[in-house]
């Protein structure tokens, strides 16, 4: 069998390299500032499976925007390239910013970038990425609840129950929400056939 993978994307300091870790126990490089994992680092899981750790995209401090474009271009290219070999893909946003962040690119005519991936994502693999709709731990509860409905109106046309069922509210860092996620997950992972998927990681 060909390689298979299961690919996370999010933007820089939304949490991704931690939920790598929370959902796999695989250790992979976590940061203490944004934008720690720099290039496509593919890591074996299971036979023929292989967990791909895309750089964060977008914004980061200390970089040029040369580099904020061509690293998003390796992102896209390889999702293009390998949409028949990926199984799963999952997004990590940081939600509790997601409007604020949204109304600063509006401003400038830009799209948010989480909702450009995740209808990327949608489109090119025909089904919608899991999404770890992190940090709830950061802002109110009314807070939280405005912004994840704005996130789901926007990544399903208008239409945010098809999406839901795929958003997951978590706090990674403090554990909470992540069962329901890794639950998912891991039978997402059975139905394509690894019902072990993570026999290498010790």
């Amino acid at each position: 069998m060909s390689e298979r993978y299961v690919i996370f994307t999010g933007r820089p300091n939304s949490g991704k390299s931690t939920t790598i870790r929370a959902l796999t126990g695989l250790k992979v490089r976590i940061g203490k500032r944004p934008g720690t994992t720099t290039s496509i680092d593919k890591y074996p899981i299971a036979q023929d499976l292989f967990l791909v750790d895309m750089p964060g995209y977008g914004r980061k401090l200390g970089a040029s925007r040369r580099w904020e474009d061509k690293t998003k271009d390796s992102i896209l290219d390889f999702i293009e390239r390998e949409a028949s070999s990926i199984v799963l893909a999952v997004h990590v946003v940081n939600i509790t910013t997601f409007l604020e962040t949204e109304e600063r690119l509006a401003k400038k005519g830009f799209t948010s970038l989480d909702v450009e991936m995740v209808e990327y994502l949608h489109e090119t693999l025909g089904a919608f990425p899991l999404v770890a709709a992190n940090k709830i731990d950061k802002g109110s509860e009314g807070d939280v609840a405005m912004n994840l409905g704005a996130f789901l109106d926007r990544i399903s046309g208008g239409a945010p129950s098809e999406a839901s069922g795929y958003v997951f509210p978590v706090s990674v860092k403090r554990g909470v929400g992540v069962g329901p996620l890794k639950d998912c997950f891991v039978k997402a992972l059975a139905a394509k056939g690894f019902r072990n998927p993570f026999e290498y990681i010790r």
